[in-house]
């Protein structure tokens, strides 16, 4: 069901004989926004001036936990976020109980995890913009319910909920 300004712009155009196809296409512009931003889990400041990060997965699913983290430029100016420095995504990990769970790789000890760029993740976020980084851990057991996500850049994350 579209939202209330999807309905808005499709009775407009339907009353300026707009053609059924532009009328897709406006409630489509309208959508595919508000479908991009997920709303956070949980947020806050990163060790960078201006830039917030929040949590925006947590999800377990066939063994694997995927936690995504949304990095958010609240400046006035473009910023350089170093997120990962010479392939050490071991910086990244979750702790379920008394257990640490890192970055799972692939059969060629690749992290499964967002790719670097000859192994920095260094992306330049324009100012009001946003980065996502992605990775995959081992997900723990099925009757832990919440993680805590460590990362280079900020305080810890604790009591996340995982989403099963």
């Amino acid at each position: 069901m579209p939202g209330p300004l999807a309905r808005v712009i499709i009775s407009v155009a339907l009353s300026f004989g707009v053609g059924a196809t532009t009328v897709l296409a406006l409630a489509v512009a309208t959508l595919i926004p508000a479908l991009a931003q997920t709303a956070p889990i949980a947020s806050q400041d990163s060790n960078f001036a201006d830039v917030a990060v929040e949590v925006t997965q947590c999800k377990r699913e066939e063994g694997v936990l995927t936690v995504r983290l949304r990095f958010h430029n609240t400046g006035s100016k473009p910023i350089v976020i170093r997120l990962v420095n010479k392939r050490d995504y071991d910086v990244y990990y979750v702790t379920a109980g008394n257990k640490k769970y890192f970055v799972l790789r692939d059969s060629e000890k690749m992290p499964l995890a967002t790719a670097t760029d000859g192994g920095q993740i260094e992306p330049s976020v324009p100012a009001n913009g946003s980065y996502t980084f992605w990775a995959k851990f081992p997900a723990p057991p099925n009757d832990v319910k919440k993680i805590s996500l460590f990362t280079p850049v900020a305080a810890p994350f604790d009591n996340l909920p995982i989403t099963d």
